[in-house]
């Protein structure tokens, strides 16, 4: 009898360890509640039957986005500096470069055009503010699809991060160029008034 009972317990411990786990609720991230914020990942680029993929560092103050390429997507390294349309780019040798300039060493590089000023936002898994988005959320991957600007950003996975779902993984395509990106870390500094 003692048998069959250890047996019952271990059968209902089994079914509790597979048991489904509730989904915390998605809280979106609030960029305006962020003085700075810092991601650290992976990124793979395909555009045009070509691709490359690399590490990157985005780290973002107030509206002015400083991010390290490293790695074959990079050719070595690139930091772009983006702040609204204005863009630039120094390379592994030093070499600084504006504007144009930068946006044909970027095409090149990285074989697609980026909507630089929406990807900050993106990243924090937001629609851009200034302009027109449809968002859904969903309790199974994509948990989150935002389609604004001719793109599709689809998140497969968040990390919950000072009480906010912050991306984990997600993938971005329009008209053949697909951006799949890889968080490993994130770090935030809350702006003043909002707490951590």
């Amino acid at each position: 009898m003692r048998q069959v009972a250890a047996l019952l317990v271990v059968a209902a411990l089994g079914g509790c360890a597979v048991a489904p786990v509730a989904t915390p609720p998605f809280v979106p991230a609030n960029p305006s509640a962020y003085a700075a914020w810092t991601a650290t990942g992976r990124l793979a680029l395909a555009a045009n039957g070509e691709g490359g993929s690399g590490s990157f560092t985005w780290a973002q103050q107030a509206a002015a986005t400083t991010l390290s390429l490293r790695g074959p997507l990079g050719a070595g390294a690139l930091q772009v500096v983006a702040e609204g349309e204005d863009l630039s780019v120094t390379d592994a040798e030093g070499r600084r470069l504006d504007n144009e300039e930068t946006r044909a060493l970027l095409r090149a590089r990285l074989g697609a055009d980026l909507p630089w000023a929406d990807l900050r936002y993106w990243m924090l898994g937001v629609p851009a503010p200034d302009g027109p988005a449809e968002v859904a959320d969903a309790a199974k991957p994509p948990l989150r699809v935002i389609d604004q600007a001719g793109w599709r950003i689809g998140y497969d996975a968040f990390n919950s991060t000072h009480g906010v779902s912050l991306p984990a993984r997600f993938t971005a395509v329009r008209e053949g160029v697909r951006l799949k990106v890889m968080v490993d870390e994130w770090q935030v500094s809350p702006a003043a008034g909002h707490g951590p």
